[in-house]
């Protein structure tokens, strides 16, 4: 009778004992796809917030890049429309008449020189009288004569404008005006300038301009707000340059950003003309333009300058 009881107590126990296991394994089961089912979750949340990291990161790029485009495209109009506001005031103040120097009506006699003989009456009346000694001065007005020989190599360069500097007419411009006028202290600098000049891919932009937030680790600023990176002399400078794409910054003076505005003037105006936007002047009316243009180079390599107030 005991080894049936106890057998039977056995069978009970093991049966109790699979439903326990049973359920745990059905709970393990719950609890690993419960598991699997967040974790996947996880995942492609995970995905999604790098999805959208990227591309934020990617228009962001795409509107900084867009900005610094209008922003360049938008300088490079600023640089045009002043060059050509420029050319245009000159052209008015060259367009006047050309006419030789008449003598004075009334058949004036030139006024005496000092060290020469007067009558000693004559002057007694004139100091008697009261009379301004400078009403027997001259007038002076400005006037200018067409020369035959600039003129003529300007025509013959017109025929076929080139850039380059193998004419006659360069040649000449190049010597007399452009070299002593990019000639600095720095003279490599002053090459460079030159050579940007010639490639249209110099940028000349007041020191207070702000460009985009964001700043390239490379920069280099040459020279300061208050030294000449050109003549190297301690000098207040409210502009710099820069060449093409270039990160590097280089500051100014007045006295030498005119110098260099005044040679891209005249390198506009002769663009312009070789590329034939110049269509209402004729032949000697290019010439004077060109001539004001030198004149204003010629100036600045003295030492005479403009300054923006």
């Amino acid at each position: 009778m005991w080894v049936g009881v106890g057998g039977c107590s056995l069978a009970i126990f093991t049966d109790k004992n699979k439903l326990d296991l049973k359920l745990k394994d059905e709970e393990c089961e719950r609890l690993s796809k419960v598991r699997d089912q967040l974790g996947q979750e996880l995942e492609e949340l995970t995905a999604s917030l790098f999805e959208e990291a990227h591309k934020m990161v990617r228009e962001a790029n795409i509107k900084q890049s867009t900005a610094e485009k209008q922003l360049k495209e938008a300088l490079n109009k600023i640089d045009v429309l002043q060059a050509e506001v420029s050319a245009l005031k000159t052209l008015v103040l060259s367009t006047s008449p050309t006419s030789p120097c008449h003598d004075l009506p009334g058949g004036s006699k030139a006024p005496f020189k000092k060290g020469h003989g007067r009558n000693k009456s004559t002057s007694s009346a004139m100091l008697g009288s009261g009379q301004d000694l400078s009403a027997t001065q001259p007038i002076v007005r400005d006037c200018r004569e067409l020369d035959s020989l600039l003129f003529s190599e300007f025509k013959l360069w017109k025929e076929e404008p080139s850039l380059e500097r193998n004419s006659s007419f360069l040649e000449r411009v190049y010597s007399e005006d452009i070299y002593p006028c990019l000639t600095f202290s720095k003279s490599e600098l002053g090459s460079a300038i030159l050579e940007a000049v010639e490639r249209n891919t110099l940028s000349v932009e007041p020191v207070g301009f702000q460009t985009l937030p964001v700043v390239k680790a490379s920069a280099v600023e040459c020279g300061g707000p208050k030294k000449c990176a050109l003549s190297g002399q301690t000098k207040t400078c409210k502009h710099r340059i820069k060449f093409g794409d270039s990160s590097n910054y280089y500051y100014v003076s007045p006295f030498c950003r005119y110098r260099i505005t005044s040679v891209c003037n005249f390198f506009t105006y002769i663009r312009y003309i070789h590329q034939g936007l110049v269509k209402l002047q004729d032949a000697e009316q290019m010439f004077w333009e060109v001539m004001q243009l030198r004149k204003e180079m010629s100036f600045a390599k003295l030492g005479y300058y403009k300054e923006e107030l």
